[in-house]
Order: structure tokens, then sequence, then C-alpha cells
């Protein structure tokens, strides 16, 4: 039933802009089940198990979309408690407001909500009026972090990340709230050792019952990355709301110049390469 009332929240928001503005959200499949992965499991006396999700594809698919809606459940939606703190962080203010700017544009197209949230445009904040929640899109300057007190954090691009100080900062101030949930959106790092690599291969385990995982990617093993054929499995909404015509694009661009291939593998597959191009591409080595 936890589920079914997000996703029915959902449903009645507005999609923006792109494809299939001024509709009603519509959620694919993948989307469900990365809702029903953090709110479907719950203990004895219904209280949501998850505490961490991560959800990492390729680039396009919708993940700050999504999150924005998921924030919007947590602000004015059916998880919305009495003086929840929801943020948004990034490694800069400009990616974090992009979720902002996702959950600005469906409020303001659904009179109701306008009526319902005070959109504070200049410090990348909004307030549900009806119980004193509010959320916020945050810099990366950790040391200003300690003192918050977040229900929700959503942090993207966390593989872009060059330390893990604001990540410790947020993960570290939600002890003292019930139900608390941290969502990863990011493409991979490179890095085996990133924070974010650590925590995917550790929820991959599953020996962590309070975290879950769902990522997308082209395995490394896969002999002709350039087949359209395995682009999917990095990119769950090709040929959907994904142009599949913008990525075999660059596709293309990549087996011209390889020097765009390592790029194209991160970016686009989602494979855990470095975006700076090596002096000999991977195809010739």
């Amino acid at each position: 039933p936890r589920v079914k009332r997000i996703i029915a929240f959902i449903e009645q928001l507005t999609v923006p802009s792109g494809k299939g503005a001024g509709t009603p959200v519509k959620l694919r499949r993948f989307e469900r089940q990365f809702i029903q992965g953090i709110y479907g499991p719950v203990d004895q006396v219904g209280q949501r198990t998850i505490r961490r999700a991560i959800l990492s594809m390729g680039r396009k698919n919708g993940k700050s979309f999504l999150t924005a809606s998921l924030a919007l459940v947590h602000l004015v939606g059916p998880e919305s408690i009495p003086n929840g703190e929801i943020y948004s962080a990034a490694n800069d203010r400009d990616q974090a407001a992009l979720i902002f700017k996702y959950a600005v544009q469906m409020v303001r197209a659904d009179p109701e909500l306008a009526a319902l949230i005070k959109i504070i445009d200049s410090t990348k904040t909004m307030v549900f009026l009806g119980n004193g929640s509010f959320y916020r899109a945050v810099s990366a300057e950790a040391g200003t972090k300690f003192g918050y007190n977040p229900t929700v954090v959503i942090y993207d691009e966390l593989a872009q990340s060059k330390t893990r100080a604001l990540f410790d900062a947020l993960d570290t101030s939600m002890g003292a709230r019930e139900e608390p949930l941290l969502i990863i959106i990011s493409t991979q790092s490179n890095d085996p050792q990133h924070t974010l690599s650590v925590l995917i291969d550790d929820a991959l385990t599953g020996q962590d019952p309070t975290t879950v995982c769902h990522l997308y990617e082209v395995p490394e093993e896969v002999d002709d990355v350039f087949d359209p054929k395995v682009w999917k499995l990095a990119n769950p909404a090709l040929g959907d709301f994904r142009s599949l015509d913008e990525l075999k694009a660059y596709a293309k661009k990549a087996m011209r110049l390889p020097s765009f291939e390592a790029s194209f593998r991160n970016l686009y597959l989602n494979q855990r390469v470095n975006f700076i191009s090596p002096f000999i591409p991977r195809a010739e080595w």
C-alpha cells in the first residue's frame, strides 16, 4: 500500500517539459522497481527498512526527474512528516539545483500544489506551509552541513566528487530521524576506491539489508560496445524518452575519434572507465 500511494501521487504530477510535456507523469517499469526497492521492505511495525538507495545508469535516463518527484513525495506527498527536511546535494550548486528545477516546474504546473508550497528561488528552497517541511538545494561547502537534521538527502552525481567531506557530513547527520533516507543517483566512477564504487560494490553483495542498489551498466567484457543491442543495459529509457538518435550520434563520433571512446563508455554505457582519454584507445590496445 505504501508503494501504491507513492506511485499514485507521482502519476498525478505533470510532466513540465520535454517528451509528454503537459500530460500526467507515467512511471516506467524501471522507475517503479526503484520505488518498490526503497519503500517496499518494511519491518514488523511497518517502518521502512531501507536507509540508502543507489540508482546508477547512463546519462539522460530521467534520474534527476525521478528523484525530484520523490522530493515532492516527502515534502507534500504521502511520505511528508511535520518539519521534515529534504535536501538535494551535489559537487556544485548548479548541479544540485537541477533536481530543484524539475521539482519547481512540477509544482508550478499544478495549481493545487502551487497553492500549498512557497517557492523561494533565491535560496533554492521550497516550503510546505501545511506542516513546516522544506526542500532545499545545497552547495558543496561541507562545513556548513553539520547542523542539518535531514529526513531525506538526494546526492546527485557522487562519482564526480573529489572528496567525501560533503557526503560524510550529510550521511552522518540523519541519526535523529526515525526513517532517514539517502538517495544517490550517479553514473559510475572509474576509481574502484571512490566512495560511490565502494558503496555500489558493498550493496551488490546483499549483506546490508538497509541498502538497495539498482545498477544499469554495459559489462566491460562485452566485445562490441558500439553494438546498439547492448546499450539498453545501461539505458533503460532508451527508445522511450531517452533519445536513441543522440546516443547513436555520440557512438559514431567515438568510433571516428578514439579520444571520445572513454567518455562514451563512462557517461553513456556506465562503465568504470576514466572519461579522460588514454594515449592508446582501449579498442586499439
